[in-house]
């Protein structure tokens, strides 16, 4: 749900585009857009999971010491 939000409503792309690219049938993407705006503290907690999940992998990632993350 959260990636076909951001798909379309942030990059601004077509639903039909989105649902080629992801082999859905574009009433999928109208009706995961439809569940993203109907549960927006499920897709916060989704958000907040995945972010959390990003900053574990990159604390686990071997960088070189001249590497800078930031």
């Amino acid at each position: 749900m959260l990636t076909i939000y951001e798909r379309v409503e942030g990059r601004g792309l077509e639903p039909q585009t989105v649902a080629d690219r992801l082999n859905l049938d574009v009433a999928d993407v109208y009706r995961a857009l439809a569940y993203y705006h109907e549960h927006p503290r499920q897709m916060e907690e989704v958000r907040r999971e995945r972010s959390e999940a990003m900053e574990e992998v990159e604390t686990r990632i071997d960088r070189p010491e001249s590497v800078n993350p930031e």
